[in-house]
């Protein structure tokens, strides 16, 4: 791009670069393969760590929604299967609205990543040595407020047959 202040290189962010390969088919049988190689990528990527942008988790529930997987009218379904399918791929629709009003800048994916690659110590022995000795104090505390003595307490509590209810004695 040419301009007063000379030549500007548009150069493309490694980041956002599709890790996937492009594709030109030539025939039918050539788009499917490469169509089952692109999705075996996007799996292999996602086992591997790497996360899709919001516009290609979009592009891909939209892939979704035109596919005979999501269609009502398949013969075979029962009522409820129909019904099944309807709320599936209205639930679908209204994800991909949230996902794009929402995750506009991919910070969900970027949360994830932090939280995956974050390196967090947590001191387990004191959490449970902490957790105990709040629950002895709880435990001690519950067992010597109440007026009621423990014996008392539990006939009170037990239950009784309808025979027996008004032969309480104590």
């Amino acid at each position: 791009m040419s301009s007063c202040f000379g030549s500007r290189k548009t150069s493309r962010n490694s980041d956002t670069e599709p890790l996937l390969p492009q594709y030109a088919d030539d025939t039918s049988l050539q788009r499917a393969a490469h169509q089952k190689m692109h999705s075996y990528q996007m799996l292999r990527a996602l086992s591997k760590g790497f996360m899709p942008s919001t516009e290609q988790v979009i592009i891909n529930l939209r892939t979704l929604l035109a596919s005979d997987v999501l269609n009502p009218e398949t013969p075979g379904l029962s009522e409820s299967g129909r019904k099944l399918v309807k709320y599936m791929k209205q639930w679908v629709a209204q994800f991909i609205e949230l996902v794009k009003n929402k995750n506009d800048g991919d910070q969900i994916q970027d949360f994830i990543w932090y939280i995956i690659h974050a390196r967090l110590q947590i001191d387990t022995g004191d959490l449970v040595k902490t957790a105990t000795s709040t629950r002895s104090k709880a435990d001690a505390s519950a067992g010597t407020s109440s007026d009621i003595p423990l014996e008392l307490s539990l006939i009170i509590l037990q239950p009784t047959r309808a025979s027996e209810q008004s032969a309480v004695c104590f």
